[in-house]
């Protein structure tokens, strides 16, 4: 019995010395601080150790909106609220005009591309009469514009994924191709600058008497032509762009091994763009004359050709000019051009983007790159004032305003045809109501919901409400002001 009680004194004394050297802090409860998660931020578990007074913080996730349905919402928009926060999201309303426009679905990765370095993805097409499936083979295309933040490309449609076999396709009456361009428009948000003059060219070619046969015989008598489209990427909106024709032999009716077929394009502001001195020509870029095509790889025709209308233009006698000019130049089409381009206020198609064609006689101007129309500038800095790029006539002597040569003289030596055939087409193809109602179809064609998306892809741009606006506002201001001076009441 005294054995029992001596060890229970021994236990009792080893649990008091052990107690003595902890405080009484290391048996205390652990102190827990829960902060609950919102929506969007996280929260926390922290932990303190009572003896060190050290905190441990665990992170508990966002619980992430619980949003309901998507309901309508003012403006074309939808939007759906987190029923615990009350916060809200909103999307365009995609409309039952919009699921009815023609769309471009591409899926796989578009990384690396540029203008020689090609992509090939899968494309899904529906609308404008043609639903297809096939591959797409893109490349970046352009000059200026490689440098904008919405790019164009060019576009060839495959059957098979190795781009052997060529997916050809007929829109509207146009010839079969596989090769198109997909037109960003990123200057122009109404995406209808570009097309809506080439109708309005197209309209002018269709007046013309003594239209080229080669011309005359073409399904869109070598003017552009296209059509707006939705494109998607991996089920990303894209964006609104033009799927158009390209300028290339087929357009203007031209075949490989033809050696009077030639396309040419200014690419400066030098002399040379004015026919102010002689030009090179070259199939990459390199002077101011690029060949876009040409039937065969020897053009030295062409060069000698080119500069022999230019040196024409530039040395002949005013009675020669007016004498001979046709032995060089299809004067009725050069006619046409100058006025189409000074009533749509096309200022950079004076030189710059000046398209001339040949096969094998008279060089023919036409009109292409129309986007920076109805006086834009160069790069979308902002928009000349309707009274500027207008013809000049002081003591009998025209200046074109231009800075080309040849538009100078045209206009003094053919005053008299130039002011017959501008006062035709203002009362006709180019009349103010002709012009601004091929405006309001085209835009009008566009819906509202796809100009929606095009402005949240591409922020900081003008509504295409307000382009569209600056364009009437500039054809009506400009119209009667170049009525003066090629109406015959400004002498």
């Amino acid at each position: 019995m005294k054995s029992s009680l001596n060890k229970s004194l021994a236990l009792l004394l080893c649990l008091v010395m052990c107690l003595s050297l902890f405080p009484a802090a290391a048996f205390a409860e652990q102190i827990t601080t829960r902060i609950e998660p919102s929506c969007t931020e996280a929260g926390q578990i922290l932990t303190e150790d009572p003896q060190t007074h050290t905190v441990r913080a665990e992170t508990i996730p966002p619980t992430g909106h619980s949003f309901g349905e998507w309901t309508p919402a003012d403006g074309g928009y939808e939007e759906r609220i987190c029923s615990v926060c009350g916060a809200s999201e909103h999307r365009v309303m995609m409309t039952a005009a919009e699921e009815q426009f023609p769309r471009l679905d591409l899926r796989g990765s578009m990384e690396g591309i540029n203008k020689k370095a090609r992509v090939t993805l899968e494309a899904d097409f529906t609308g404008a009469g043609e639903d297809f499936q096939c591959y797409a083979v893109m490349t970046m295309q352009g000059h200026s514009t490689l440098g904008l933040d919405k790019q164009n490309y060019t576009l060839r449609f495959y059957d098979d994924q190795d781009a052997q076999e060529k997916h050809k396709l007929r829109f509207g009456d146009w010839k079969k191709e596989h090769k198109f361009i997909l037109k960003a428009d990123y200057l122009d948000v109404t995406q209808g600058r570009n097309l809506i003059c080439a109708q309005l060219w197209r309209a002018v070619e269709e007046t013309r008497e003594n239209l080229p046969p080669q011309i005359a015989a073409l399904p869109t008598l070598g003017t552009v032509d296209g059509f707006p489209v939705s494109v998607w990427l991996n089920d990303s909106f894209l964006g609104l762009y033009t799927l158009c024709l390209h300028k290339d032999d087929d357009l203007y009716g031209m075949h490989d091994g033809e050696q009077n077929a030639i396309l040419i394009c200014n690419r400066s502001v030098e002399d040379e763009a004015f026919f102010r001195a002689p030009v090179e020509l070259d199939a990459e870029g390199v002077h101011d004359w690029e060949i876009e095509f040409s039937g065969t790889e020897d053009w030295d025709w062409a060069r000698e050709s080119f500069n022999s209308l230019i040196d024409f233009v530039m040395h002949s006698s005013d009675e020669e000019f007016k004498e001979r000019l046709r032995d060089y130049l299809d004067v009725d089409a050069a006619i046409d051009y100058l006025v189409f381009i000074y009533t749509l206020g096309l200022v950079n198609s004076g030189a710059k983007d000046l398209v001339m064609l040949s096969y094998g006689g008279a060089w023919i101007p036409t009109a292409f790159d129309m986007d920076e129309a109805f006086g834009m500038m160069p790069g979308g800095e902002g928009f000349y004032p309707p009274a500027s790029f207008l013809p000049q006539r002081e003591d009998g002597v025209w200046t074109s305003g231009t800075g080309s040569l040849l538009w100078d003289r045209l206009l003094q030596n053919f005053d008299e045809e130039i002011r017959t055939r501008y006062q035709t087409l203002r009362q006709g193809v180019l009349s103010e109501e002709n012009i601004l109602s091929a405006v309001d179809a085209y835009i009008g064609g566009i819906p509202a919901s796809l100009y929606l998306r095009e402005a949240e892809r591409y922020p900081g741009r003008p509504a295409a409400a307000e382009m569209k606006e600056q364009i009437q506002n500039y054809l009506i201001e400009r119209l009667p002001i170049l009525d003066e001076k090629l109406g015959g009441t400004e002498s």
